[in-house]
């Protein structure tokens, strides 16, 4: 027996048995086949130059780099966080100068946006 996730009190429980079944692998791969056709079916061909195109307008904001250095400033490491695995101070040293680094890049990149100095090399690109 094995119990689901969620509350303890009100968790149903189900059987193993119950839920296991053998799948042969020719089925499978036949299974997955039809799911991936399925997917693809129904994403819009039309929408993927659009979404490209977003994406490289909002990397050309200032406030997307910003928001990202934002992002790697968080993301440094604290005194009392989970450390995951690095379990060194040194290694923990490390991150927290990468993660700075990272930050000051993409605060560096925000701030040539906004002065419009990446506009001049343009057409080097």
């Amino acid at each position: 027996m094995q119990r689901r996730p969620g509350n303890p009190e009100t968790a149903a429980v189900v059987s193993l048995a119950a839920t296991e079944t053998s799948v042969r692998p020719l089925a499978a791969r036949a299974l997955m086949r039809a799911e991936v056709g399925r997917i693809l079916a129904r994403v819009d061909m039309e929408a993927i130059p659009l979404r490209a195109a977003q994406e490289a307008l909002s990397s050309a904001l200032a406030c997307t780099w910003s928001r990202r250095a934002e992002l790697l400033e968080w993301a440094r490491p604290r005194p009392g966080d989970f450390t995951g695995n690095a379990t060194t101070a040194a290694e923990l040293a490390e991150r927290d100068r990468r993660l700075a680094a990272q930050a000051q890049a993409c605060r560096n990149k925000a701030a040539l946006l906004e002065l419009g100095i990446l506009d001049d090399f343009e057409g080097e690109l």
